[in-house]
């Protein structure tokens, strides 16, 4: 198989993996925490939404500095200062999600989560972990 259609294919299982862990997410609050549905929706699309385009964002320009600061004849930026952005990078999507959906849940008052923080930052993992790892998993089979 080509490399532009294994592209593809992680795109759409990325996509896939993300609707199903989204509306996963979203029938497991209603159903088990009775949590009404306009929160959960809130709750669920809006982090989800900011974490793909806000959080990606600032990735892809930390990425595009690195890049564009490597360039240079000594290599530009220092060891130490590559990796802290690298980990900034990788780490800044994953802190964005925890943090909205911890902010969301105090500012709707959603009292049915009884460990806010817990459940965001473990909700995030879970989301990552699906997000990225079925496709991962995907294209290592294939």
């Amino acid at each position: 198989m080509s490399g532009g259609s294994q592209d593809w294919i992680f795109v759409a299982v990325f996509f896939g993996a993300f609707a199903a862990v989204t509306l996963g997410e979203i029938y497991w609050l209603i159903s088990s925490r009775y949590v009404p549905t306009t929160k959960v929706l809130t709750l669920v699309f809006l982090s989800n939404f900011a974490t793909i385009t806000l959080g990606f964002f600032v990735t892809f320009i930390i990425f595009g500095l690195l890049l564009a600061f490597a360039d240079g004849e000594n290599g530009g930026v220092g060891s130490g200062g590559t990796t802290i952005a690298f980990i900034a990078a990788l780490g800044f999507p994953f802190l964005l999600m925890a943090a909205i959906r911890r902010l969301l849940i105090g500012g709707m008052r959603i009292s049915q989560i009884s460990k806010p923080l817990p459940y965001s930052l473990l909700s995030t993992v879970i989301f990552f972990s699906v997000a990225f790892g079925l496709p991962a998993i995907f294209l290592a089979l294939r």
